[in-house]
């Protein structure tokens, strides 16, 4: 290619240069579309959810009833739902985007099961939960105990 390159005239050989850095630029465009599932960005949604108060009615007793309220069942129930089915193989993935941890997919699960009509929709839920509808990791302490 190089012996070929060198008997072009240069206008030829610089028109095959810029096609090749065009070239790597349209396979880096691609490859970006390819790892994001996006033409154009969108701006982040803010997630200020207050799921993580579950938690916090978790740490006391005299809380519980709270906690029975946002997820229709008590913490140690919840405890043990958790044990069972954390391990569970749907619960892991070789994506590039972790999933949210078990507690608070069964968390969200509970609280969406306990409501109806417009309060069961994906964006109030995500509302709720401090997400979005899409996937995505969250950024909050989980601890029950």
């Amino acid at each position: 290619m190089v012996l070929r390159d060198s008997t072009l005239p240069p206008e030829v050989a610089t028109d095959i240069i810029r096609k090749a850095k065009q070239l790597d630029i349209d396979l880096k465009v691609l490859e970006g579309i390819k790892k994001t599932r996006y033409l154009q960005s969108h701006p982040p949604v803010i997630k200020a959810g207050n799921l993580h108060l579950a938690w916090s009615f978790a740490q006391n007793p005299s809380d519980h009833d709270r906690f029975a309220n946002m997820l229709h069942i008590s913490p140690t129930v919840f405890e043990v739902l958790l044990h069972l089915i954390e391990e569970h193989p749907v619960f892991s993935n070789n994506s590039n985007v972790p999933q949210k941890p078990v507690k608070v997919q069964l968390a969200i699960t509970l609280y969406r099961m306990g409501r109806y009509g417009n309060g069961a929709s994906l964006e109030d839920i995500a509302q709720i939960a401090g997400s979005s509808e899409g996937v995505e990791n969250l950024n909050i302490d989980h601890t029950l105990s």
